[in-house]
């Protein structure tokens, strides 16, 4: 994509996930969220994102969309604590093959 096809959260987005693969990958999943696969919250979050209303920074600190956020993050975390080892596994392989880092390193990325 060239810098003039950029959308204002296409630079914010490879900042953050640290490779244009894992920012592709996000937007994509921003794109569904919008389309209300998320809920309706996590669909103006998205609209907002992904328009440039907002940016991913301001996310936690804006009261209307830190309550989904977390629920979504405790959700995410629920579901990767019930994988069994062999799942845990797949997932691992297919986040490395992807994206050539493994779940774990993905999730320490950018913290404080």
């Amino acid at each position: 994509m060239s810098e003039r096809d950029e959308e204002p959260i296409d630079r914010e987005l490879e900042a953050m996930a640290g490779s244009a693969a894992m920012a592709r990958e996000v937007k994509a999943a921003l794109a569904r969220m919008k389309n209300g696969e998320a809920g309706p919250e996590m669909a103006e979050m998205a609209s907002d994102l992904l328009e440039g209303r907002i940016h991913l920074r301001d996310l936690a600190a804006t009261s209307v969309y830190s309550g989904p956020m977390l629920e979504g993050i405790e959700r995410y975390k629920q579901w990767e604590s019930e994988l069994t080892p062999e799942q845990r596994e797949a997932l691992t392989s297919e986040v490395r093959d992807k994206f050539g880092a493994n779940p774990s390193d993905l999730r320490d990325t950018n913290r404080p």
